[in-house]
């Protein structure tokens, strides 16, 4: 008879790796828990993601402009979005759901730990690498951006992956190269600040490791061509949009298009650069990031960890010279590049958070390690750290769930813009028992507040978006169950306001601390308001006059009211600056030259509105001249030239930039004028 083959038992996990995952676990679990509760804010820059991808979807993978997989996205004019939103797409067919638009980039944030623990385990050969989740989850800076639908925490995941599959090409096998590859392409397409952070780790990769790099010519060619079609995309989209670059850096009032020169540029990045490295930032509670961007009473990094941090750092330059420690030292040394275009900020600081923890990871395995061999317990010392940042992580949890709804009173524009999920529910209820009320919601109190409504409410929203503005510069009558939805701010200024009476408090939505947050309100004129609003725009409609420096003398502008910038701003040079007319329609600028002033065109920075743009000038002959041109609008903002056909000796010239699709009263944007 044939022996009966023998069955061998089946091969046991590695208690290291048990822990790992139970880790893990630790880590998604409190992801997770109450998703939709905290933060206690749902920030338009989150809902925009799937709104986008619902978009993107009923579009047929088109943009608005039928551009088919478009790279980019607009977000609150500027193209910012990419891969975030592909992603959405995901869940973007099912009914919005905070849970499911902050669960999916939770989910993916589990790259970061996954990450780091390999790498620790792999190429810095750490004994206790099994720890890194139970770490990652009570750093405060993660815990939070890690809980919502922002694109910084994943394309800071994305980066932790770069960088293990970096190592593993580097000192496992070639064939790591292309993944490497593609992981630092999701950073790059993930956060838009990470491009300069991933542009840079690529280069300095490429410089310090040029001879293992070009040894393998098979490898360096296939990863070259990899290069090329993961970095077409972007340059795609550059060559079609190529005033998006600058229109970012002047949304977020990058001092790279100001008007400073080169060299205070560079000295300004340089100053913010070295601010990402100040513990005092990273350790300590602070007062630089907006509210809404920290836990009360938390460092972004637990100052616990700066000791083992600090051993970790002293480990990584001792050995310098080992690819793996050269690897997040090159991280850490280049994470705050990307925020130094602009200033420092937690959102863009974030990826910071990625080589601190492999650091702080490196030197508590250190630290245990010593321990362990010192008392000749191989496990209990690492096991009982394990059950106090559990412990730790479980408390955080506890804290933000139960306090961050009052941890700062401050729930408007400026502090948490709460509201959005609760006021939506609120007008619903309203509604439902006021079927023909007529809803007006002030959006003041959110950034991109007609964003947040549609997640909420749908397409079309059964509600108007607007203020009380309008009403209280114009006789515009109220219609009949026309009710508005007011913040505390603006009900307080009309309850003030002489031009209204009557005001009821129909219904209201409590803040989180039980104070009055969101008003439903009707009201009326009171009897002065007609000789008050005839009194204003006649108040309205006298010129402006103001003296300005201008080729060297000091030249009279006469221009309408504005509401927003001063008129030098018109004439300073810096595209970040502009003035907008508080209603006039054509913004007319006339400028008295006493010495006279030599040019031969004038070029005018516009914005997307199809405009008229007319130049009536005197010579110094006494003889007026007329020239005009015409700009369809683009997206970004862009010079429209009116050429002379000649140098010209001017006395005075009167500019006029006239808005074509609406008449007055509307806003005429400005943003520059160049005589040249």
């Amino acid at each position: 008879m044939l022996e009966k083959e023998k069955v061998s038992p089946a091969k046991k996990i590695p208690l290291a790796t048990t822990l790992f995952i139970i880790g893990l676990g630790v880590y998604l679990l409190t992801r997770f828990i109450a998703l939709d509760k905290f933060p206690i804010y749902f920030f338009s820059d989150e809902a925009i993601q799937t709104m986008t991808a619902k978009d993107l979807l009923s579009r047929g993978l088109r943009d608005a402009n039928g551009g088919l997989f478009p790279v980019y996205f607009e977000n609150g004019g500027q193209y910012n979005l990419s891969f975030s939103v592909w992603l959405q797409t995901l869940i973007a067919w099912l009914p919005n759901s905070v849970w499911l638009t902050r669960g999916l980039p939770a989910f993916f944030s589990l790259i970061f730990p996954l990450s780091a623990g390999f790498f620790l385990r792999d190429h810095l050969k750490a004994r206790f690498w099994w720890l890194t989740p139970f770490l990652v989850s009570v750093i405060p800076a993660w815990f939070l951006h890690s809980c919502t639908a922002f694109e910084t925490a994943l394309g800071a995941s994305f980066y932790c992956s770069f960088l293990l599959l970096y190592a593993n090409y580097r000192l496992k096998d070639r064939r790591w190269l292309i993944p490497a590859l593609a992981a630092g392409a999701l950073a790059f397409y993930s956060y838009s600040p990470l491009q300069l952070v991933v542009v840079l780790t690529g280069a300095f990769f490429l410089i310090l490791d040029w001879r293992y790099h070009f040894a393998d010519q098979k490898s360096w060619l296939l990863g070259l061509a990899a290069l090329f079609l993961l970095a077409a995309p972007f340059f795609f989209f550059r060559l079609t949009h190529p005033a998006a670059f600058g229109q970012h850096l002047r949304i977020v009032h990058s001092y790279w298009v100001s008007g400073a020169s080169p060299l205070e540029k560079i000295g300004l990045f340089l100053t913010r650069w070295l601010k990402g490295f100040n513990p005092l930032y990273w350790f300590f509670p602070n007062d630089q990031d907006l509210i809404r961007h920290q836990m009360k009473g938390y460092g972004h990094f637990p100052w616990a960890f700066l000791p083992f941090l600090l051993v970790g750092l002293l480990r990584c330059l001792r050995k310098i010279k080992e690819p793996a420690n050269r690897t997040v030292l090159v991280a850490l040394f280049l994470a705050p590049s990307g925020a130094a275009l602009v200033d420092m900020a937690i959102t863009r600081l974030l990826v910071m958070v990625v080589p601190l923890a492999i650091l702080t990871a490196l030197g508590v395995d250190i630290a245990l390690s010593w321990l362990s061999d010192k008392l000749k317990i191989q496990h209990a010392p690492a096991l009982g750290l394990a059950l106090i940042l559990t412990a730790a992580t479980g408390w955080i949890t506890r804290d933000a769930l139960t306090n961050s709804p009052t941890w700062f009173q401050d729930y408007s524009l400026y502090g948490m813009q709460w509201g959005g999920q609760q006021v939506s529910a609120k007008i619903l209820e309203f509604k439902q028992a006021h079927p023909q009320a007529k809803l007006t919601l002030s959006p003041t109190w959110a950034n991109n507040t007609d964003v947040i409504m549609r997640y909420f409410l749908g397409d079309p929203l059964p509600i108007q978006m607007g203020t009380l503005s309008a009403h209280n510069d114009y006789f515009i009558p109220f219609e009949a169950n026309e009710v508005f939805i007011l913040p505390p701010e603006e009900f307080t200024a009309l309850l003030a306001n002489p031009k209204f009476t009557d005001v009821q408090t129909l219904d209201a939505l409590a803040y989180p601390d039980g104070n009055p947050g969101f008003y439903f309100i009707s009201l009326a004129y009171s009897p002065a308001a007609k000789a008050m609003f005839e009194a204003e725009l006649a108040e309205r409609l006298i010129p402006r006059v103001e003296k300005i420096n201008l080729f060297g003398q000091i030249v009279e502008v006469t221009y309408p009211m504005l509401d927003i910038g001063e008129v030098a701003d018109a004439f300073d040079g810096n595209r970040a600056t502009l003035i907008r007319t508080f209603e006039a329609n054509p913004l007319n600028l006339t400028l008295k030259f006493p010495e006279g002033a030599e040019m031969r065109s004038v070029a005018v920075w516009l914005g997307n509105a199809r405009s008229s743009v007319k130049v009536e000038l005197i010579d110094s002959q006494g003889m007026r001249r007329q020239f005009s041109a015409y700009d369809p609008g683009t997206e970004a903002i862009h010079p429209v030239l009116v050429d002379f056909g000649e140098t010209l000796h001017i006395s005075s010239l009167n500019l006029s930039v006239e808005t074509l699709d609406e008449a007055t009263p509307t806003h005429v944007h400005l943003w520059d004028v160049e005589f040249r």
